[in-house]
This record gives structure tokens, C-alpha cells and sequence, in this order.
């Protein structure tokens, strides 16, 4: 039988001095036990609380069992017990619940979890706001992943901790074959026993979520910026078969190289881009050069490379492509190309139809040429009368 727990209030005020407010308890310094996670639950004081965090407190099934039985944390969003003794029994608790309507983020890493506890969640209908489930360091196995890949019951989940559980590529390709996590955007499966056909496939479904989700309703517009997207991905991307109608491709401030690029040249599938933005990348003029001598961007009206350590090199290479004709913006900024490079692009047959970058046109230097002209012409007249003038003033002195 549990021990009867005395102060909880007085923790509780000091748990919120601590967070500075009253939405978030923190007892990362306090020990409860379950005596006081039990009369904690019972408290008016925590009707506000949205973040509650209790590790490395030995906590059992009885503290999961007060905590998802609970009628003063019908706000909490993120539950954090790290470390604790929760096993199956607890997260059954947390499974059956219906008194958690707001919850969003579970962590129960290094719980004694297993693929027991693990079926009660995945079978429970309570759980489907959840959008960040930790489970590290716990021993669900591949059976226990087998059921989380079977279940429809965790729609909104967009990230998925899973470190150190034992689980095999069994487990990893069931998850990866699985049409239940369209949202699911990051999947931690590190220190477990995966080769890289399950790492491979993981990260193939991962890719593919995050298209599914950017990617416009009709096809034509995806936008991957900002995600830190690197050459493997862009070899997921070029087999993606639903691109087939794709005009719009954002890859800006990413890390795709030159050998990114190959991989979206030899895509069966990306062949209607009229716009390609990789700004802030690292393609050089190797990556620039690919682009320009692949007739699968011969559509290409509009090209962004801005800060890809290309030079006059990879700008000539352009400037000498007739499959780069169509283009009629060209974005070079912070790139080291010199005057050199931008003349050979201003003269380039193939450059007619170049909005942007704007040169100066010979007509405009010949003008500017003549204006100087008249210019001086007009100092060397005021120059001459003024000379005259002071010759004027010479003789009338001397008269």
C-alpha cells in the first residue's frame, strides 16, 4: 500500500516558482514517489497545467493510474516521466484513458515498456491528437514496432522516438510499408540492430511524407526549403513517381551538391519544371553544368543559384546552352562570377528571351559615350570663353 504523501501543495508552489508560471510543473528536482504523484493528481492546483515533467522518480503503474484517472489535467499537453518504471501496466493506464482529451506529446523513455504495453496504445482509440510519442530505451522489439505500424489510431503523429528497443530491420521495413503516418516527419531508430536496407527504407518513407505533405493538391508546386535536405533525398525525390506534373521545385538553404543534382537529371519524372530554385546550396559549377546540359529543364523559365560557389565557369556553361533558352530570370547573387562571365552571358544567342540579370545594352554605353562626350565638349566651350574673357580683361588693363 501506497504512503500517504503531506506536502504536495507546498511542492507544487515551488514547482511553478521554478517554471515561472502555472502551466508548466517541473519536478526535475523534487522527489515524489507514487505517494505524491497520487495526492498530486488529486490537487485544484494544477488545472492549468499544460507541461508536466517527472524523471528519475521510480514512478510505477500506480503513478500512470492516478495521473490518466485524473479530473484536474483535462488541459495537459506534454507529459514527460523519463526514467521511471511505468511498464505495460502504466502505459495501459494512459492507453484506456479518456480524461487526457489535450494530450500531444508522450515521453516514457526507459520505462520497462514492451510490446505488450505498446499493443494497448496502439489499439486505443484515445490517443489520436498525440503528435510526438518517446519510447526510448524500452524493449518493444520489432513486435512491438509491428503494432505501431498497424495501427490507425495515431494519425497526427509527426515524431516517433524509438532509440535502443531492439528492433531489427523486421521491424523498420513494417514501419516503412506502413499507410498509417502520412505525418510522420522524424523517426529516431538509433542503437538498434538496423542494417541499411532498414535505414534506407526509413528514410525513402520519410522523404516520400514530406512530398505528401508539401506538395500542392494539383501537383505542380513542392516545396522542400529549409529541411536540410541533402544528396540522398534528392535520389528518393527523382523516383517519386507523383512528380510527373511538377513545374515548381523550391530546394533553397539545403545541402544538395553537384551529385544531388545528378540524380534529379536522371529522373523519369521531373521533366515540366519551369521553375528551380536552389539558392544557398552547394552545387558549384558542376551541379550548374548538369543542369544546363540536361533537356529535362529545357522548360526552365526561371533558375535560382544564388551562394552556390559557382563561377564564371558554371555561368559560360549556361550561356552556352541552347536547352537554357527559355530561361528569363536568372538569379546569381553571391556567387564569385565576374565581369568576364556576365559578358559572356549578356552575348549569348541562346540568352534572348533573359529578363534578369539586366545588362546595359550597347546602344545605352553608346549613348552614355556621347552624353560624356558633350559633356567635355561643353567644359572645353566654357573653358575657351573663359580664357577669352580673362584675354579680354588683359587688354582693357593694358589700354
Amino acid at each position: 500500500m501506497t504512503k500517504k504523501f503531506y506536502n504536495i501543495e507546498g511542492l507544487i508552489r515551488n514547482g511553478f516558482k521554478l517554471s515561472r508560471d502555472y502551466e508548466v510543473l517541473d519536478f526535475n528536482f523534487t522527489k515524489l514517489g507514487d505517494a505524491g504523484v497520487i495526492e498530486l493528481a488529486k490537487s485544484r492546483s494544477i488545472r492549468q497545467v499544460k507541461r508536466l515533467i517527472i524523471p528519475l522518480q521510480k514512478l510505477g503503474p500506480e503513478s500512470a493510474k492516478a495521473l490518466s484517472e485524473s479530473e484536474k489535467l483535462g488541459n495537459l499537453q506534454h507529459l514527460k516521466l523519463y526514467k521511471n518504471k511505468i511498464g505495460d501496466d502504466g502505459l495501459k493506464y494512459f492507453a484506456a484513458t479518456d480524461k487526457l482529451p489535450n494530450l500531444k506529446s508522450l515521453r516514457l523513455g526507459w520505462n520497462e515498456i514492451g510490446p505488450k504495453g505498446v499493443r494497448c496504445l496502439a489499439e486505443s482509440d484515445n490517443m489520436k491528437g498525440l503528435s510526438n510519442l518517446t519510447l526510448s530505451e524500452n524493449k518493444i522489439g520489432d513486435e512491438g514496432l509491428k503494432y505501431l505500424a498497424e495501427s490507425k489510431n495515431l494519425p497526427n503523429l509527426e515524431m516517433l522516438d524509438l532509440k535502443k528497443n531492439g528492433i531489427t530491420d523486421e521491424g523498420a521495413l513494417a514501419l516503412a510499408q506502413s499507410p498509417n503516418y502520412v505525418n510522420l516527419e522524424s523517426i529516431d531508430l538509433t542503437l538498434n540492430p538496423i542494417t541499411n536496407k532498414g535505414k534506407e527504407a526509413i528514410d525513402e518513407f520519410l522523404v516520400h511524407n514530406l512530398i505528401r505533405k508539401r506538395l500542392t493538391d494539383d501537383g505542380k508546386i513542392l516545396d522542400l526549403s529549409k529541411l536540410g535536405m541533402k544528396d540522398f533525398q534528392m535520389a528518393i525525390i527523382s523516383k517519386f513517381d507523383k512528380l510527373k506534373d511538377l513545374e515548381k521545385l523550391y530546394l533553397e538553404l539545403n545541402y544538395i551538391t553537384g551529385a544531388g543534382i545528378e540524380h534529379l537529371i536522371n529522373s523519369p519524372y521531373i521533366k515540366k519544371l519551369v521553375l528551380l530554385s536552389l539558392d544557398r546550396n552547394h552545387i558549384g559549377d558542376g551541379g550548374v553544368s548538369l543542369i544546363a546540359e540536361s533537356t529535362h529543364f529545357e522548360n526552365l523559365e526561371i533558375l535560382m543559384v544564388e551562394n552556390n560557389g559557382i563561377t564564371n565557369e558554371g555561368l559560360i556553361a549556361i550561356a552556352e546552352s541552347e536547352i537554357m533558352s527559355n530561361l528569363v530570370r536568372l538569379y546569381l547573387e553571391g556567387n564569385p562570377i565576374d565581369e568576364e562571365g556576365l559578358e559572356v552571358l549578356k552575348n549569348s544567342e541562346f540568352m534572348a528571351n533573359l529578363e534578369y540579370p539586366v545588362f546595359e545594352s550597347d546602344e545605352e554605353e553608346e549613348d552614355e559615350e556621347e552624353e560624356d562626350e558633350e559633356e567635355f565638349e561643353d567644359i572645353e566651350e566654357t573653358a575657351e570663353v573663359e580664357e577669352e574673357e580673362i584675354i579680354d580683361d588683359d587688354e582693357e588693363y593694358t589700354q
